[in-house]
């Protein structure tokens, strides 16, 4: 019996390994033999020496050209004039990849979704509340939050206390989403020292985005079965579990008050709840998913990018002062400062812009597959059903389009670029990917953008014009930002502190 099972099994090894490098559709593609053959090249890189894969790939786009089969069914593109035809808009089905679907754990919520249609219908439902009106609308709010910031920095004036940016930022980001999501946040500028371990707890989630990919069938299945498995193999679940059940029972409270007509404010998830969509896609389980990649995806992405660009404009005196002369005009000249009047100043647009450009959004490559339509990329056609991916990282990074690209040059943005010798801003804003493109885009542009105007505008608003401290940088460098590894999100030095200042 066993033997019979032993040669059943590698009569499958065998049929893969013939499969993989001799009928696949992508065999004829370069790249290297071993990650055509398994994934566990791809896991090698990603999960155990946490997150190299993407510098391995750009590697390999030096030795095999511009497309590469990056592993058994995956083939990646380096090349920024082919992006629009990856990330695609409604001319063409685009569904994701199952296998990289799966990566967040949360293949119900939108970002998670396969078919094309069904996450037509699922963004549909989003698209109104994160639109640039409605983000206008719930203005208020967020400034609130950034105020009740302000003034804890405030109270830090003089006293020498260190205080963590990237930490409170994190704090910031998952405030504002979570009061947009609920209706309530959980509090966390207010917490001591800004709570680092949320902002741990979030880069973790990011890191296992790896494993998923790789076990994601036993991550459900555990789940689903014995839970008390998952969290001792993994204490991350612990935490995730929890986070969970609290975003299940706001969901519930939430749903209670809609059949009740008990609706006293105006949410994400009042609105997914009092929407259109069918029942099924209000099931607990699905928003849950939902609630979970929108409190993920909001909390990062944006305080990374925050920090970021506070550090590039503290760490170059010109910069800063380029930027307060603006923010002075904004802040005498208006009664009441808004996103709206903020991006009206060209100058402060080019600094949210560049420091968008250099936090790339995400690190990873997004994958994408056209199902009913080939590809057509040079000499090569792609058949359709082949995942496809390009790193937006590398983009915004080349230096053909960004000369001296990981420095922070505002200018790039502004008509004068031409007269320092870059490509024009209208050539720069072509390749501008930090939110991707296509109907798979980032949905919360708005909120993101509205959060960065706002924020930046309020922190580094000059004395002169009614702000209350500066800020200096405290041990923190370039290394800080300087990507080390791709854990979906930018991810730099491990023993790194983040953004650090003192209140003056």
């Amino acid at each position: 019996m066993l033997l019979a099972v032993a040669f059943a099994l590698i009569a499958y090894i065998l049929c893969i390994v013939v499969y993989r490098l001799y009928l696949t559709p992508v065999r004829s593609f370069p790249g290297p033999r071993l990650a055509a053959l398994t994934f566990w090249y791809e896991f090698y890189y990603d999960v155990w020496l946490r997150g190299k894969y993407v510098w391995k790939i750009e590697k390999l786009h030096r030795k095999y050209g511009p497309i590469v089969r990056i592993n058994p069914e995956e083939l990646h593109i380096d090349d920024p004039s082919f992006y629009d035809e990856v990330y695609v808009g409604p001319t063409r089905k685009t569904n994701k990849w199952p296998w990289s679907a799966k990566m967040f754990g949360t293949t119900m919520a939108t970002v998670g979704t396969v078919d094309h249609d069904i996450h037509r219908q699922r963004r549909t439902a989003l698209n109104p509340f994160f639109s640039k009106k409605s983000i206008s609308g719930i203005e208020p709010s967020i400034q609130a939050h950034v105020i009740k910031l302000y003034r804890i920095l405030v109270s830090f004036k003089g006293t020498g206390h260190i205080v963590n940016l990237s930490d409170a930022f994190a704090c910031l980001s998952a405030d504002i989403i979570s009061d947009c999501a609920f209706g309530e946040t959980y509090g966390l500028v207010g917490s001591p020292d800004f709570a680092p371990e949320w902002r741990k707890f979030m880069m973790d989630l990011s890191l296992g985005t790896h494993l998923m990919k790789q076990f994601g069938w036993a991550y459900q299945l555990l789940m689903a079965t014995f839970p008390w498995v998952l969290t001792r193999l993994h204490p991350l679940s612990r935490k995730l579990f929890q986070l969970r059940k609290r975003l299940k029972n706001q969901i519930e409270i939430i749903r209670s008050s809609v059949k009740d007509n008990r609706v006293s404010s105006r949410t994400l998830f009042h609105a997914l709840l009092n929407g259109d969509l069918p029942d099924a896609e209000k099931s607990p389980k699905r928003l849950t998913d939902e609630a979970l990649t929108v409190i993920g995806a909001g909390t990062i992405t944006t305080a990374h990018t925050l920090a970021l660009t506070v550090f590039h404009v503290l760490s170059r005196p010109i910069v800063l002062r380029k930027l307060q002369h603006e923010l002075h005009k904004i802040f005498t000249s208006n009664t009441e400062v808004t996103w709206n009047i903020l991006s009206q100043s060209p100058y402060f647009s080019a600094v949210v812009t560049e420091g968008l450009r250099l936090a790339f959004g995400v690190s990873h490559r997004l994958q994408r597959v056209s199902p009913d339509a080939d590809l057509v990329y040079r000499e090569w056609i792609i058949p359709a059903g082949t995942p496809v991916s390009q790193t937006q990282m590398f983009i915004l990074t080349s230096e053909k389009i960004f000369p001296n690209p990981q420095e922070f040059i505002p200018e790039r943005w502004l008509p004068i670029a031409t007269l320092m010798g870059l490509p024009s801003a209208s050539e720069a804003k072509r390749f501008f990917v930090p939110f991707s493109r296509g109907t798979r885009s980032c949905v919360g542009m708005n909120l993101a953008y509205a959060e960065l105007f706002i924020t930046i505008g309020t922190l580094l608003r000059p004395i002169n014009a009614g702000g209350q401290f500066e800020m200096d940088l405290f041990e923190t460098t370039q290394r800080d930002f300087k990507v080390e590894y791709d854990w979906f999100n930018p991810c730099a030095a491990l023993d790194s502190r983040g953004l650090r200042v003192s209140i003056k």
